[in-house]
Order: C-alpha cells, then structure tokens, then sequence
C-alpha cells in the first residue's frame, strides 16, 4: 500500500488530514494549483468539520467534515467515514498524516480496491536536524515540497501559483467594520501569542513587553488570537489592560478570523497554526521559534525565512513539532530572544505616512 508510482491522472482524489490546523491550512496553496492545472479533476477533502472554511473557495473540491473527537473517533467510526467517502467513488487517497485514523480509512480503502498512498515524513532528515552533526543546520524538504512530491507520484504537477484566498465578503468585510472600525490608514497588527507547546511559546512577559510597546504606537490597533478555555481568559485580560487591544475569539468564527487577517498589515506569531492561517491570506509572518527550527520545513507559505525569529544553541531544535520538556528546564532558546528585535521587526512593517494618521 503506498508505494507503487502511477503516471495516470486520476479522476476523483481524495485527501485526508486530522492533526494539526497548521498541516491542514498547508495543504491549501498546492491543492488550489492542482484545481486549476487539472480542472476536469475532483477533489475530495476530510479533515476536521470547523476547517472547512479552508476548501470553502477552491473548485471542483468536496469537503467532508470529521468529528474525531465524538462519532469518529473509534475505529467504528473511521469505517463509517469511509463510507461516506465511498459515496464520492474516489480513484485514490492520499495520507498527509499517517496517523492511526488516516491509516486505517487507508485500509479501508484498499480493502475496496482504492488506492492509497502515503507522504513521506523524512524521519531521517529530521533526526539529522535535532542532532548535534556540524551539518544541523541545513535545511530539510518543506511541507510542500513533500506535497508536491506525493503528488507526482499519482502523476499531478503542483506550481506556486497561490497566493491568497480570495478578500473577504462584503458581509464579513461589514462584520470586521461594526465590530472594529473602519481600518482607513491604521497600522493593523495581529498576534497570536499562544502555542500547544510551552517549548515553542515567547515567554510572557516578553510578549507582555511587546503589546506594552505597540499599545503606545500611534495609530495602532493589535489583535489577539486563540484559542482554549485558559488562553481566551488570558486574552481577555490583556485587552482590558490595554487600550489598543483587542481579543478576537469573542467575536469571530474562522472565516470571519480569516477576514480579519486580511486587513492585517503584519501577523506575529509561534510556531504554531496561525502562522499558515495567515500565510494563506498573504499577510506577511513574524514567527518566533524555540524549540523548533524554521530549517524543518513548516514555515508558512512564501513567508520569508529571515522573520522567523529565534537563537541559536547547540540543543535546538530539540523537537520538529512536538512538546519536549526543556533538558536544561529554563527553555534558554525563547528566553534569549529579545523583546526589542521583536518590536523593531514589526515596526519595520508601518508606513511612514500611516504614523500620523
């Protein structure tokens, strides 16, 4: 299963995803390429329900909601997932996790005489990265690298052609006014300050001192973005405290979270989710990295790799993606980082002429 190479284009292809929204997001700007390189094409796409908003604006592409932590998240459920795949009578399935579920609906699939095929995880390059070799720090293949090469091997051709998901509507564009203000020639910031691993998030009072600075700039509004039930509290009390900021998961579903990116003048952001949310509507990223390292390959799309932000220390990365207590216990790579070249970096983002208002 997986490893046979196939030059004929197929029909209908289904792609299945359930982890992070950050590799989920990344599969947008090579699959916008592929509807419109291969329009006679379907594509299908399973992943979790509140994503959907992602495929909404990309052709000939069907999406097909999971809900793995309630009815789809046995074995029982992935059968009945299938079954509603099998529906849309896909030619093939492509991976892009490899985690139990995708592995089983791929199972699934074969059993059907559907074929199915895997993206390569690089494991031996990753392990090169987290090692101490003089070679570290050298890049591996990004996400979409190992896309389009998965991809090739059902003989699609990707380009990079993406650059956005289209501008808000004039619904959403209206919901961002009533509930912001009209943007006019204010300096838009987003920050999204929040990650799932402690090892890949600014320490607080960092990013304390950074909406301290940007709280006092002229013309200015800053937007906090997250998620969970601790981090929306911790939002709110920043927006209290602040008179320039604003916690937006008290007003907003995803598309309209999109909408608001939109009009973003610059994002900042962890290794984390929001970095490719924002990518995929060309705002450009100020990314902070602990942990983890830009060179494995999970920078947000066209995002220029010199604001990605971090220090160098024989032990990063420790991880590629995945919560590794600190060896040393004081997570030296994020305390090094300085709120002031974080501030300064953004601040290279607003126009002169927007200073004054």
């Amino acid at each position: 299963m997986g490893n046979e190479i196939n030059t004929i284009k197929p029909r209908k292809i289904a792609i299945v995803c359930f982890s992070a929204i950050s590799n989920v997001a990344a599969i947008v700007p090579q699959l916008y390429s592929l509807t419109k390189r291969y329009p006679d094409n379907e594509y299908i796409v399973i992943s979790r329900s509140f994503l959907k908003p992602l495929f909404s604006s990309l052709s000939n592409t069907t999406f097909i909601g999971a809900d793995i932590r309630g009815v789809h998240s046995t074995a029982k459920g992935i059968f009945l997932l299938f079954k509603e795949l099998q529906k849309h009578n896909p030619d093939v399935l492509l991976d892009m996790q490899l985690s139990w579920r995708t592995k089983l609906l791929s199972l699934f699939c074969s059993i059907n005489k559907i074929k199915s095929y895997s993206i390569n995880i690089d494991k031996k390059d990753q392990h090169r990265l987290t090692s101490k070799g003089a070679d570290k720090y050298h890049p591996i293949r990004t996400i979409f690298q190992r896309q389009e090469e998965l991809y090739k091997r059902i003989g699609l051709l990707c380009d990079s052609t993406f650059t956005s998901l289209p501008e808000p509507t004039p619904i959403q564009k209206q919901k961002i006014t009533d509930t912001y203000g009209e943007k006019g020639n204010a300096f838009w910031v987003g920050i999204a300050p929040f990650s799932m691993a402690k090892g890949k998030t600014l320490p607080l009072k960092k990013m304390k001192n950074v909406l301290s600075a940007l709280d006092k700039e002229p013309n200015t509004k800053i937007f906090l973005f997250g998620a969970g039930e601790m981090e929306n509290e911790m939002l709110n009390d920043w927006q209290s405290i602040y008179h320039n900021v604003y916690a937006v998961h008290t007003k907003l579903q995803l598309d309209e979270e999109l909408a608001l990116m939109y009009h973003l003048d610059i994002m900042l952001t962890m290794d984390s989710a929001n970095m490719h949310l924002a990518s995929l509507m060309a705002v450009p990223v100020i990314s902070i990295w602990g942990a983890t390292h830009p060179y494995a390959g999970f920078v947000g799309w066209k995002q220029d790799i010199n604001n990605c932000i971090g220090v160098d220390f024989s032990c990063r990365p420790c991880t590629i993606h995945k919560d590794t207590p600190c060896k040393y216990g004081d997570y030296r790579c994020l305390e090094s980082i300085h709120s002031t070249k974080i501030i300064d970096t953004i601040l290279k983002f607003k126009p002169k002429e927007k200073e004054n208002g």
